[in-house]
């Protein structure tokens, strides 16, 4: 099958000057060509017009957890029902997809390597996945209540075998977690180097929950691949970071929104629900402040040439599944430039997961995978929220074929 898709901007993610009124011929599920205003259409080929549209590459979201359920209001029957965490993972995959998010990194849950099939098989509708199967974690340390979705180890050896053991389900990258909500570290400086050592050596990435002081330093020395959420970096932090080649993936929105829920929950006198109680109100001082240093930090990674990914990371249910595009409006409005902050959606995420050679811009070779928007976004970011068309490895996503499935 081959289609050619008329473009009135064409937005390629490589970070240069867009392309009016050029063309994306599609074959076989990849980009066969960028012809450019002008060009003359092969005989046969079918003619999709976005004349009307902008077009950019389908958005990669660098931070999710699939299935969280440990914050919903109904915990009990997720608890108690892996079907029900499956039905939740495969709403929040479908509904990124439609939104033109068409890969997700996920990094840590239960049923990210079944989503990830799922998918691949054509079964579920939805965003292409690449997760980390189960987090690893020191013994009671960050992430260690999450069910099914974490894996406690203590010691170097152990995690190496951790990390192996994540290897061995089938993970496409290795997720550490080494700090909580204080400045005192988790991992040990030589299990962090033995997890990200081991990683390496077996040809994995490794992206680390660190944001905090001096776990950050410590990851950053260990050789971490991307840094998550950096929310209290130093410049000695950041310096090293740039040095390195970490990658940031700040999940402003996150805190941003813990914040908001922590606001709305100190003005209420009821403060009733698990995670209100154990999340919101223990940490309630620690939320507030992170939220005032967004702007700052934000700016200051930028100012500091660090390499940034777009990524969410929400975990609260008053807030939709993977808001990236508030994430990079947040990222615009705090002076990153709208062209910037879609390479960092796409082309930059795309180079953090170690995928260029396949995703992130419009280019020949590449996967088919772009979205039509009403409006520039390089007018106004917003504006890819006004999703008219999502293509996903060549084939129409949304609005969504009638039928769906088709027997063969």
């Amino acid at each position: 099958m081959a289609t050619v898709y008329r473009c009135g901007l064409l937005i390629d993610g490589r970070g240069e000057e867009p392309l009016r009124n050029a063309s994306i011929f599609v074959e076989s599920g990849r980009v066969k060509e960028v012809l450019l205003a002008g060009s003359g259409v092969p005989e046969g080929v079918d003619v999709v017009d976005l004349s009307g549209c902008a077009v950019v590459p389908g958005l990669i979201d660098m931070h999710v957890h699939c299935d969280y359920w440990y914050s919903q209001p109904n915990v009990a029957e997720y608890l108690e029902s892996d079907a029900m965490v499956a039905c939740l993972a495969a709403r929040n995959i479908r509904f990124s997809l439609e939104r033109g998010i068409t890969t997700l990194r996920d990094v840590s849950s239960g049923v990210g390597l079944q989503m990830r099939r799922a998918v691949q098989m054509g079964h579920l509708p939805g965003s292409r996945i690449f997760t980390a199967a189960k987090g690893i974690c020191m013994t009671g340390g960050h992430g260690s209540s999450i069910i099914r979705g974490v894996r406690e180890a203590d010691g170097p050896e152990d995690v190496r075998k951790a990390v192996r053991e994540q290897v061995k389900a089938g993970a496409d990258l290795i997720k550490l977690l080494s700090s909580h909500r204080s400045e005192t570290p988790e991992f040990r400086q030589e299990e962090l180097d033995a997890g990200v050592d081991e990683a390496h050596r077996l040809g994995y990435r490794v992206a680390c929950h660190a944001g905090i002081m001096p776990s950050s330093k410590m990851a950053v020395l260990a050789g971490v691949d991307t840094l998550e959420h950096g929310t209290h970096l130093t410049d000695e932090a950041r310096e090293m970071m740039a040095k390195a080649g970490t990658y940031l993936i700040p999940t402003m929105i996150a805190y941003h929104s813990m914040a908001e829920a922590t606001r709305r929950m100190l003005q209420q006198s009821d403060s009733g629900g698990d995670y209100r109680r154990t999340t919101l109100g223990k940490y309630a001082d620690w939320w507030l402040k992170t939220d005032d240093m967004l702007e700052s930090q934000f700016r200051k990674a930028a100012a500091m040439g660090l390499k940034i990914a777009a990524g969410t990371d929400i975990v609260i249910p008053e807030v939709e599944f993977a808001p990236l595009h508030t994430e990079m409006e947040m990222m615009v409005k705090f002076g990153y430039g709208e062209l910037k902050t879609i390479c960092a959606a796409t082309r930059v995420a795309s180079e953090a997961l170690g995928k260029s050679q396949d995703l992130g811009t419009i280019e020949k070779g590449k996967i088919a995978d772009f979205v039509a928007v009403e409006g520039s976004p390089l007018d106004d970011i917003s504006n890819l929220r006004k999703v008219k068309m999502v293509v996903k490895d060549g084939r129409v996503e949304v609005p969504v074929p009638v039928p769906y499935y088709r027997w063969s």
